[in-house]
């Protein structure tokens, strides 16, 4: 029998086999879920970040306001109210009073009619009660305090709010301040852009319907 001629090689090398993983939507999703948390967290991380700044910021402005009350300053107070014709205030005297200026010509004012308590008191007490919230580019503060004035002698003053010339004016009040971070002219600062105080009931007097 003759043998059969042996095949020659033909020279090309065996094709690889190849592996191709597929690719399904719930690994798609998967993927997507997990970069999704990524993302998240590193927003979280930023977004935490910019609060405790910006409760910094607004606490050492509304801690400027109150200081300016203990010492009856003016331009501490022009630094912490937004500027121009954008202030409203509604004064512990019952009366409301329109942009920066009017609050200014009233302090001028009070100069001639009450003075420090001379008991240790300072006008303001250190607040309590304290809550801020902040809320993307505005935030609100809310506190409790005591407002104490020597009358002087000398005033000519009529308000309810304020006991005849020679008496010790100890008002329990409450507090909100509105801030934006905004100045008067378009900068991104915080400044407080409403003040509102009004008397506090007693101590002593329970709470209707508490």
């Amino acid at each position: 029998m003759k043998r059969k001629p042996a095949k020659k090689a033909s020279g090309r090398k065996p094709a690889r086999k190849t592996s191709s993983k597929t690719i399904t939507p719930a690994k798609t999703s998967a993927r997507k879920a997990r970069s999704a948390v990524g993302n998240r967290a590193l927003q979280s991380k930023r977004t935490d970040r910019n609060i405790e700044r910006d409760r910094a910021e607004i606490l050492a402005v509304s801690k400027m306001w109150w200081d300016a009350n203990r010492r009856f300053s003016i331009p501490m107070m022009r630094e912490a109210f937004v500027g121009g014709d954008k202030f409203h205030g509604f004064n512990l005297n019952g009366h409301t009073y329109y942009a920066i200026d009017e609050w200014v010509q009233l302090w001028e004012y009070l100069a001639h009619v009450m003075g420090p308590a001379g008991d240790g008191d300072t006008a303001v007490a250190e607040p309590r009660e304290v809550r801020l919230v902040i809320r993307g580019e505005m935030a609100f503060l809310t506190s409790e305090s005591t407002f104490t004035v020597n009358v002087l002698p000398t005033s000519d003053a009529q308000s309810a709010a304020l006991p005849p010339a020679g008496q010790t004016a100890r008002i329990p009040f409450r507090s909100t301040e509105i801030f934006v971070r905004e100045d008067h002219e378009g900068n991104p600062v915080w400044k407080m852009w409403h003040f509102h105080a009004s008397p506090r009931a007693p101590e002593n007097e329970r709470r209707m319907a508490f």
